[in-house]
Order: C-alpha cells, then sequence, then structure tokens
C-alpha cells in the first residue's frame, strides 16, 4: 500500500529501521485475574465479584464468581467474616469479564459485566441480583460491532506475546434507587479503506470519527431503574 513514508501502511508507525515482523494474527482481550473491581456494603452485608475460570458445556471460558459476606468485630477487636451467599455467572461460548457489583438501599443489584467470545463481538452486559442472591438472565445493554483493535493486541507494539489490555473502566454505583453501570465494548468497525482513506490522510485511523488510530474501544454507560 502506498503511503507518503513509503509502500507499506506499517511506516505510519515505525521508523523504517524499525520495519515489524508482518505476521501478526488478531489477538484476544484480557480477562485479568481474581481482583475485586470494586466491593458494595448494604444492610449489613458487604457484596463483591471477580473474574474467575468456569466450565461451560465442557469449555473452560472466564466467568464471574460473586460473594455475600457478613462482616463483624469480635471481641478481640478483629474483623472476620462469614460467606453467607455465593454463585457464579457464565455464558456458553462466550466469556464475562471485568465484573462490578453495587446495591441500592432496597437490596436490588447489578453486576456490570463484558461479554465476548464466539458469539459476541466484545459487549456491556449485566445481571440483576438481589440481597437474597437471587441472580437474573444475562442482558446485553450495548452489542459489539467489531473485534478489539487497539495498539495492545499487537506484537510489533507491545511484545511477543500480546496481551491485549481490556476493561480498565468497569464501574458501577447507585442514585437513589438507580443504579448506574459502566462497561467497555467495542461500537465500530470498519474496513481498511476507510481506515486508510488514501490520499486522504486528514482522516487517517479514524474510520469517519467513530475510533482512534491505535484504538477503538468504547465505554457504554446504562442506567437501571429499580
Amino acid at each position: 500500500m502506498p503511503t507518503p513514508f513509503g509502500p507499506g501502511c506499517w511506516q505510519a508507525f515505525f521508523l523504517p529501521a524499525d520495519e515489524p515482523a508482518h505476521d501478526e494474527v488478531e489477538s484476544t482481550p484480557d480477562s485479568l485475574d481474581s481482583r475485586m473491581q470494586q466491593t458494595w456494603y448494604v444492610n449489613g452485608t458487604l457484596w463483591g465479584s471477580s473474574g474467575t475460570a468456569v466450565r461451560v458445556n465442557g469449555e473452560l471460558k472466564a466467568g464471574i464468581a460473586w460473594f455475600a459476606v457478613s462482616p463483624k468485630i469480635n471481641g478481640a477487636g478483629k474483623i472476620q467474616g462469614r460467606v453467607t451467599k455465593q454463585g457464579y455467572i457464565a455464558l456458553a461460548n462466550n466469556n464475562l469479564t471485568m465484573p462490578a457489583i453495587a446495591f441500592t438501599p432496597a437490596g436490588k443489584g447489578a453486576i456490570a459485566f463484558s461479554v465476548l467470545g464466539e458469539t459476541n463481538f466484545p459487549s456491556a452486559g449485566y445481571v440483576r441480583i438481589d440481597e437474597r442472591g437471587s441472580v437474573g438472565p444475562i442482558h446485553l445493554a450495548a452489542a459489539g460491532l467489531g473485534p478489539a483493535d487497539g495498539f495492545t493486541s499487537y506484537k510489533a507494539f507491545v511484545g511477543d506475546p500480546p496481551r491485549t489490555r481490556w476493561g480498565d473502566y468497569g464501574a458501577a454505583v447507585t442514585d437513589g434507587a438507580n443504579i448506574w453501570l459502566a462497561s467497555e465494548y467495542i461500537g465500530q468497525t470498519c474496513t481498511l479503506a476507510e481506515y486508510f482513506p488514501s490520499p486522504d490522510l486528514a482522516n487517517f485511523g479514524s474510520c469517519g470519527g467513530t475510533r482512534t488510530s491505535l484504538g477503538n474501544w468504547y465505554t457504554r454507560i446504562t442506567k437501571l431503574s429499580q
């Protein structure tokens, strides 16, 4: 492909002496580890959720573990806790990543996360949960439109193997009887001709203003009314 810097669209990002190997393949977003993005205390119970490994229909996938803990301070002044409820959330043929949980004072809650896998491009999803530990069905707040395509997906930028950074901005918070959720998803897709509209280099990498040249993730904000 011709560019102002010479043949090959890689020259828009690298000096000639740093030409990368032309062996990139589509990467997969990182599901993080088991740390909790946040916890929520309501009506004497501490709630949390984290990523975990699950097996669904014989396949190993990323899923969500959630916990309800009854905390107290014992007679020696030390903090203790007892798990009163717990469970898993999983979806066949897909991964659920970066969960964030919140509850209203009335004991109505939700868990936000990303949904991505064999049947979904990275999407913003959630479930409702109540203080009894009853979990509703998985909903898509915003369906993904294409694959993740950021610079952390490529060896030329981050080394081998690449580790697609994902989900840093998942969150949940309450506003009275409402719950606000934030989850990453991919809200655009485009062709190479749209990404590199030669000779219109003024719009290089933006795909009509739907992305930046080195990243295409979005954050979906969702309001749930109880």
